[in-house]
Protein backbone atom coordinates (compact mmCIF):
# COMPACT_ATOMS: atom_id res chain seq x y z
CA UNK A 1 0.00 0.00 0.00
CA UNK A 2 2.83 2.41 0.83
CA UNK A 3 4.19 2.41 -2.72
CA UNK A 4 0.74 2.99 -4.21
CA UNK A 5 0.02 5.86 -1.86
CA UNK A 6 3.36 7.42 -2.77
CA UNK A 7 2.28 7.31 -6.42
CA UNK A 8 -1.00 8.99 -5.46
CA UNK A 9 0.79 11.70 -3.48
CA UNK A 10 2.86 12.60 -6.55
CA UNK A 11 -0.27 12.43 -8.71
CA UNK A 12 -2.34 14.83 -6.59
CA UNK A 13 0.62 17.21 -6.21
CA UNK A 14 1.10 17.34 -9.98
CA UNK A 15 -2.63 17.88 -10.52
CA UNK A 16 -2.96 20.46 -7.78
CA UNK A 17 -5.92 18.68 -6.17
CA UNK A 18 -6.73 17.63 -2.61
CA UNK A 19 -6.97 13.94 -3.39
CA UNK A 20 -8.71 11.31 -5.54
CA UNK A 21 -12.24 9.97 -5.61
CA UNK A 22 -12.10 6.42 -6.98
CA UNK A 23 -15.37 5.03 -8.29
CA UNK A 24 -14.22 2.24 -10.60
CA UNK A 25 -14.13 -1.24 -9.08
CA UNK A 26 -10.75 -1.78 -10.71
CA UNK A 27 -9.20 1.16 -8.91
CA UNK A 28 -10.90 0.38 -5.61
CA UNK A 29 -9.37 -3.11 -5.74
CA UNK A 30 -5.99 -1.71 -6.78
CA UNK A 31 -5.74 0.80 -3.92
CA UNK A 32 -7.48 -1.20 -1.18
CA UNK A 33 -5.55 -4.48 -1.43
CA UNK A 34 -8.02 -6.34 -3.64
CA UNK A 35 -11.24 -5.12 -2.00
CA UNK A 36 -14.28 -6.32 -3.94
CA UNK A 37 -17.19 -3.86 -4.02
CA UNK A 38 -19.33 -5.50 -6.67
CA UNK A 39 -22.90 -6.67 -6.29
CA UNK A 40 -23.92 -6.18 -9.92
CA UNK A 41 -21.11 -7.96 -11.71
CA UNK A 42 -21.70 -6.28 -15.06
CA UNK A 43 -21.04 -2.75 -13.76
CA UNK A 44 -17.63 -1.05 -13.72
CA UNK A 45 -18.85 0.82 -10.64
CA UNK A 46 -19.51 -0.81 -7.29
CA UNK A 47 -21.50 -0.33 -4.12
CA UNK A 48 -18.72 1.77 -2.58
CA UNK A 49 -16.18 4.34 -3.71
CA UNK A 50 -12.95 5.56 -2.12
CA UNK A 51 -12.00 9.06 -1.05
CA UNK A 52 -8.23 9.32 -0.58
CA UNK A 53 -6.06 12.25 0.44
CA UNK A 54 -2.55 12.22 1.92
CA UNK A 55 -4.20 12.39 5.37
CA UNK A 56 -7.57 10.64 4.93
CA UNK A 57 -8.81 7.25 3.66
CA UNK A 58 -12.59 6.79 3.48
CA UNK A 59 -14.97 4.22 2.01
CA UNK A 60 -18.18 5.91 0.85
CA UNK A 61 -21.13 3.53 0.82
CA UNK A 62 -24.62 3.04 2.27
CA UNK A 63 -26.03 1.32 5.33
CA UNK A 64 -26.84 -1.85 3.39
CA UNK A 65 -23.21 -2.54 2.56
CA UNK A 66 -21.25 -0.91 5.40
CA UNK A 67 -21.06 -3.82 7.84
CA UNK A 68 -20.02 -6.41 5.27
CA UNK A 69 -17.42 -4.16 3.68
CA UNK A 70 -15.90 -3.35 7.07
CA UNK A 71 -15.83 -7.02 8.10
CA UNK A 72 -14.70 -8.64 4.88
CA UNK A 73 -13.18 -6.21 2.38
CA UNK A 74 -11.40 -3.24 3.99
CA UNK A 75 -8.60 -3.09 6.53
CA UNK A 76 -8.99 -1.03 9.68
CA UNK A 77 -7.07 1.93 8.26
CA UNK A 78 -10.08 2.69 6.03
CA UNK A 79 -12.93 4.67 7.61
CA UNK A 80 -16.38 3.47 6.53
CA UNK A 81 -18.71 6.41 5.86
CA UNK A 82 -22.27 5.17 5.32
CA UNK A 83 -25.34 7.15 4.36
CA UNK A 84 -28.91 5.83 4.84
CA UNK A 85 -29.74 3.71 1.80
CA UNK A 86 -32.83 5.78 0.99
CA UNK A 87 -30.91 9.03 0.70
CA UNK A 88 -29.32 10.01 -2.62
CA UNK A 89 -25.55 9.98 -2.82
CA UNK A 90 -23.87 13.41 -2.63
CA UNK A 91 -20.46 13.74 -4.29
CA UNK A 92 -17.69 14.68 -1.85
CA UNK A 93 -16.95 18.36 -1.43
CA UNK A 94 -13.49 19.59 -2.36
CA UNK A 95 -11.04 19.38 -5.20
CA UNK A 96 -10.69 15.74 -6.20
CA UNK A 97 -9.50 13.95 -9.31
CA UNK A 98 -12.10 11.33 -10.24
CA UNK A 99 -11.60 8.16 -12.28
CA UNK A 100 -15.09 8.27 -13.82
CA UNK A 101 -15.93 8.48 -16.65
CA UNK A 102 -12.29 8.88 -17.74
CA UNK A 103 -9.82 6.71 -15.84
CA UNK A 104 -7.08 9.16 -14.94
CA UNK A 105 -5.63 6.72 -12.39
CA UNK A 106 -5.06 3.77 -14.72
CA UNK A 107 -1.42 4.68 -15.53
CA UNK A 108 -0.60 4.45 -11.81
CA UNK A 109 -1.55 0.75 -11.57
CA UNK A 110 1.79 -0.43 -12.96
CA UNK A 111 4.33 -1.54 -11.94
CA UNK A 112 2.79 -4.27 -9.80
CA UNK A 113 3.93 -4.52 -6.19
CA UNK A 114 5.19 -7.75 -4.62
CA UNK A 115 1.82 -8.74 -3.14
CA UNK A 116 0.14 -8.29 -6.51
CA UNK A 117 2.80 -10.40 -8.22
CA UNK A 118 2.24 -13.20 -5.74
CA UNK A 119 -1.51 -13.05 -6.28
CA UNK A 120 -1.45 -12.85 -10.06
CA UNK A 121 1.00 -15.72 -10.39
CA UNK A 122 -1.36 -17.93 -8.38
CA UNK A 123 -4.35 -16.69 -10.38
CA UNK A 124 -2.62 -17.36 -13.70
CA UNK A 125 -1.58 -20.86 -12.72
CA UNK A 126 -4.98 -21.86 -11.30
CA UNK A 127 -6.93 -20.37 -14.20
CA UNK A 128 -4.80 -22.17 -16.76
CA UNK A 129 -5.09 -25.43 -14.84
CA UNK A 130 -8.88 -25.12 -14.86
CA UNK A 131 -9.10 -24.36 -18.58
CA UNK A 132 -6.65 -27.06 -19.60
CA UNK A 133 -8.30 -29.73 -17.43
CA UNK A 134 -11.64 -28.81 -18.96
CA UNK A 135 -10.28 -29.05 -22.51
CA UNK A 136 -8.80 -32.48 -21.81
CA UNK A 137 -12.04 -33.81 -20.31
CA UNK A 138 -14.81 -32.23 -22.40
CA UNK A 139 -16.70 -34.76 -24.50
CA UNK A 140 -17.72 -34.56 -28.11
CA UNK A 141 -21.39 -33.61 -28.23
CA UNK A 142 -21.25 -31.22 -25.29
CA UNK A 143 -22.88 -27.86 -25.95
CA UNK A 144 -20.95 -24.62 -25.73
CA UNK A 145 -23.22 -23.60 -22.85
CA UNK A 146 -22.40 -26.79 -20.97
CA UNK A 147 -18.69 -26.16 -21.48
CA UNK A 148 -19.06 -22.59 -20.18
CA UNK A 149 -21.00 -23.78 -17.13
CA UNK A 150 -18.39 -26.42 -16.34
CA UNK A 151 -15.56 -23.89 -16.58
CA UNK A 152 -17.38 -21.35 -14.41
CA UNK A 153 -17.91 -24.01 -11.72
CA UNK A 154 -14.24 -25.04 -11.80
CA UNK A 155 -13.24 -21.42 -11.26
CA UNK A 156 -15.80 -20.48 -8.61
CA UNK A 157 -14.69 -23.24 -6.26
CA UNK A 158 -11.25 -21.59 -6.37
CA UNK A 159 -12.71 -18.17 -5.59
CA UNK A 160 -12.17 -17.00 -9.18
CA UNK A 161 -14.76 -14.97 -11.11
CA UNK A 162 -14.99 -15.12 -14.89
CA UNK A 163 -15.95 -11.73 -16.39
CA UNK A 164 -15.37 -13.15 -19.90
CA UNK A 165 -16.05 -16.72 -21.03
CA UNK A 166 -16.13 -17.30 -24.78
CA UNK A 167 -16.73 -20.78 -26.17
CA UNK A 168 -16.78 -21.72 -29.86
CA UNK A 169 -17.34 -25.09 -31.50
CA UNK A 170 -16.36 -25.97 -35.05
CA UNK A 171 -17.40 -23.37 -37.65
CA UNK A 172 -18.18 -20.72 -35.02
CA UNK A 173 -14.42 -20.43 -34.39
CA UNK A 174 -13.98 -19.25 -37.98
CA UNK A 175 -17.09 -17.08 -38.11
CA UNK A 176 -16.82 -15.02 -34.92
CA UNK A 177 -13.96 -13.38 -33.03
CA UNK A 178 -16.07 -13.02 -29.86
CA UNK A 179 -18.16 -16.23 -29.72
CA UNK A 180 -20.39 -16.03 -26.67
CA UNK A 181 -21.53 -19.60 -25.85
CA UNK A 182 -24.63 -21.06 -27.48
CA UNK A 183 -26.44 -24.39 -27.62
CA UNK A 184 -24.23 -25.55 -30.51
CA UNK A 185 -22.57 -28.89 -29.80
CA UNK A 186 -18.90 -29.75 -30.27
CA UNK A 187 -18.23 -32.13 -33.11
CA UNK A 188 -14.58 -31.65 -33.99
CA UNK A 189 -12.94 -28.45 -32.72
CA UNK A 190 -13.37 -26.38 -29.55
CA UNK A 191 -11.97 -23.01 -28.48
CA UNK A 192 -12.18 -21.64 -24.93
CA UNK A 193 -11.33 -18.02 -24.12
CA UNK A 194 -11.20 -16.87 -20.50
CA UNK A 195 -10.68 -13.66 -18.55
CA UNK A 196 -10.41 -14.66 -14.88
CA UNK A 197 -10.49 -12.32 -11.86
CA UNK A 198 -9.53 -12.59 -8.20
CA UNK A 199 -8.58 -9.79 -5.77
CA UNK A 200 -9.39 -7.43 -8.65
CA UNK A 201 -6.52 -8.77 -10.76
CA UNK A 202 -7.27 -10.31 -14.15
CA UNK A 203 -5.53 -12.87 -16.35
CA UNK A 204 -6.56 -14.02 -19.81
CA UNK A 205 -5.86 -17.11 -21.92
CA UNK A 206 -7.13 -19.08 -24.91
CA UNK A 207 -6.86 -22.81 -25.60
CA UNK A 208 -8.01 -24.93 -28.56
CA UNK A 209 -8.61 -28.67 -28.84
CA UNK A 210 -9.43 -30.93 -31.77
CA UNK A 211 -11.09 -34.33 -31.80
CA UNK A 212 -8.85 -35.93 -34.39
CA UNK A 213 -5.98 -34.66 -36.56
CA UNK A 214 -5.90 -31.06 -37.75
CA UNK A 215 -6.50 -30.20 -41.37
CA UNK A 216 -3.41 -28.98 -43.20
CA UNK A 217 -4.96 -25.52 -43.49
CA UNK A 218 -5.75 -25.18 -39.77
CA UNK A 219 -2.26 -26.39 -38.90
CA UNK A 220 -0.78 -23.76 -41.25
CA UNK A 221 -2.89 -21.01 -39.74
CA UNK A 222 -2.01 -22.00 -36.21
CA UNK A 223 1.71 -22.05 -37.00
CA UNK A 224 1.33 -18.53 -38.33
CA UNK A 225 -0.61 -17.16 -35.34
CA UNK A 226 1.92 -18.74 -32.98
CA UNK A 227 4.70 -16.97 -34.89
CA UNK A 228 2.92 -13.64 -34.41
CA UNK A 229 2.36 -14.32 -30.72
CA UNK A 230 5.96 -15.36 -30.20
CA UNK A 231 7.12 -12.11 -31.81
CA UNK A 232 4.81 -10.08 -29.56
CA UNK A 233 6.18 -11.79 -26.47
CA UNK A 234 9.79 -11.31 -27.53
CA UNK A 235 9.27 -7.59 -28.19
CA UNK A 236 7.41 -6.88 -24.95
CA UNK A 237 10.16 -5.51 -22.73
CA UNK A 238 10.27 -2.41 -20.51
CA UNK A 239 11.04 0.76 -22.45
CA UNK A 240 9.75 -0.55 -25.78
CA UNK A 241 6.89 1.46 -27.25
CA UNK A 242 3.65 -0.37 -27.82
CA UNK A 243 3.63 1.02 -31.35
CA UNK A 244 6.93 -0.73 -32.09
CA UNK A 245 5.57 -3.99 -30.68
CA UNK A 246 2.47 -3.66 -32.84
CA UNK A 247 4.63 -3.04 -35.92
CA UNK A 248 6.53 -6.25 -35.18
CA UNK A 249 3.25 -8.18 -35.13
CA UNK A 250 2.24 -6.66 -38.46
CA UNK A 251 5.57 -7.72 -39.94
CA UNK A 252 5.08 -11.36 -38.92
CA UNK A 253 1.48 -11.38 -40.15
CA UNK A 254 2.83 -10.31 -43.57
CA UNK A 255 5.70 -12.79 -43.60
CA UNK A 256 3.44 -15.73 -42.74
CA UNK A 257 1.00 -14.89 -45.55
CA UNK A 258 -1.79 -13.31 -43.48
CA UNK A 259 -1.02 -9.62 -43.89
CA UNK A 260 -4.54 -8.30 -43.23
CA UNK A 261 -5.69 -10.58 -40.41
CA UNK A 262 -4.69 -8.05 -37.74
CA UNK A 263 -7.44 -5.80 -39.09
CA UNK A 264 -10.14 -8.31 -38.08
CA UNK A 265 -9.55 -8.16 -34.32
CA UNK A 266 -7.51 -6.22 -31.79
CA UNK A 267 -4.15 -7.62 -30.72
CA UNK A 268 -4.45 -6.88 -27.00
CA UNK A 269 -2.33 -4.67 -24.77
CA UNK A 270 -1.43 -3.90 -21.14
CA UNK A 271 -3.71 -5.23 -18.42
CA UNK A 272 -3.92 -5.94 -14.71
CA UNK A 273 -7.08 -4.68 -12.99
CA UNK A 274 -8.87 -4.58 -16.35
CA UNK A 275 -8.92 -7.17 -19.10
CA UNK A 276 -7.04 -4.56 -21.14
CA UNK A 277 -6.02 -1.13 -19.84
CA UNK A 278 -6.11 0.03 -23.45
CA UNK A 279 -6.03 -1.63 -26.85
CA UNK A 280 -2.76 -1.10 -28.68
CA UNK A 281 -3.18 0.43 -32.14
CA UNK A 282 -0.67 1.37 -34.86
CA UNK A 283 1.56 4.24 -33.80
CA UNK A 284 0.86 3.98 -30.05
CA UNK A 285 3.50 6.07 -28.25
CA UNK A 286 3.14 4.74 -24.71
CA UNK A 287 5.75 2.22 -23.62
CA UNK A 288 5.97 -0.98 -21.59
CA UNK A 289 7.02 -0.48 -17.96
CA UNK A 290 8.60 -2.78 -15.38
CA UNK A 291 6.40 -5.37 -13.70
CA UNK A 292 3.51 -4.75 -16.08
CA UNK A 293 0.95 -7.35 -17.09
CA UNK A 294 0.44 -7.81 -20.82
CA UNK A 295 -2.20 -9.71 -22.73
CA UNK A 296 -1.59 -10.28 -26.44
CA UNK A 297 -4.22 -12.18 -28.42
CA UNK A 298 -3.32 -12.40 -32.11
CA UNK A 299 -5.83 -14.30 -34.22
CA UNK A 300 -6.03 -15.72 -37.71
CA UNK A 301 -9.42 -16.87 -38.91
CA UNK A 302 -10.04 -20.26 -37.30
CA UNK A 303 -7.45 -19.99 -34.53
CA UNK A 304 -5.93 -17.76 -31.88
CA UNK A 305 -3.05 -17.59 -29.37
CA UNK A 306 -3.31 -15.88 -25.98
CA UNK A 307 -1.66 -15.89 -22.58
CA UNK A 308 -0.92 -13.37 -19.83
CA UNK A 309 2.71 -12.39 -19.30
CA UNK A 310 4.84 -10.05 -17.27
CA UNK A 311 7.01 -7.52 -19.03
CA UNK A 312 10.10 -9.49 -18.02
CA UNK A 313 8.88 -12.36 -20.23
CA UNK A 314 7.35 -14.61 -17.56
CA UNK A 315 4.17 -16.28 -18.86
CA UNK A 316 1.76 -16.51 -15.93
CA UNK A 317 -0.82 -18.77 -17.59
CA UNK A 318 1.66 -21.46 -18.66
CA UNK A 319 1.36 -24.76 -16.77
CA UNK A 320 3.94 -26.82 -18.63
CA UNK A 321 1.34 -29.54 -19.12
CA UNK A 322 -0.16 -28.27 -22.40
CA UNK A 323 1.34 -29.15 -25.80
CA UNK A 324 3.41 -26.32 -27.25
CA UNK A 325 4.51 -25.16 -30.67
CA UNK A 326 7.70 -23.09 -30.62
CA UNK A 327 7.07 -22.10 -27.02
CA UNK A 328 3.43 -21.11 -27.44
CA UNK A 329 0.24 -23.17 -26.89
CA UNK A 330 -0.47 -25.69 -29.64
CA UNK A 331 -3.88 -27.17 -30.45
CA UNK A 332 -4.51 -30.20 -28.27
CA UNK A 333 -5.30 -33.33 -30.29
CA UNK A 334 -7.87 -35.46 -28.45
Amino acid sequence: MFEKEERLKRFVAERGVDGVWLRRRANVAWLADGADVHVLGSSELGVASLLWTPTKKQVLTDTIEAARLAAEEFASDWEIVARPWWQPFTPPEGSFACDWPDDCVQPLRAPLVDRELERVRALGRESAEAVEALMREVRRGASELEVAADLTRRLLVRGIRAPVVLIAADQRIERFRHPTPTSQRVERTLMTVLCAERHGLIVCLTRLASFGPLSDELARRHRAVVAVDRALHAASRPGTSFGAIFAEAQRVYRETGFADEWRLHHQGGPMGYAARDFLVTPGETRSVVERQLLGWNPSITGTKSEDTLLSDGEVLTRTGAWPELDGRPDILIR
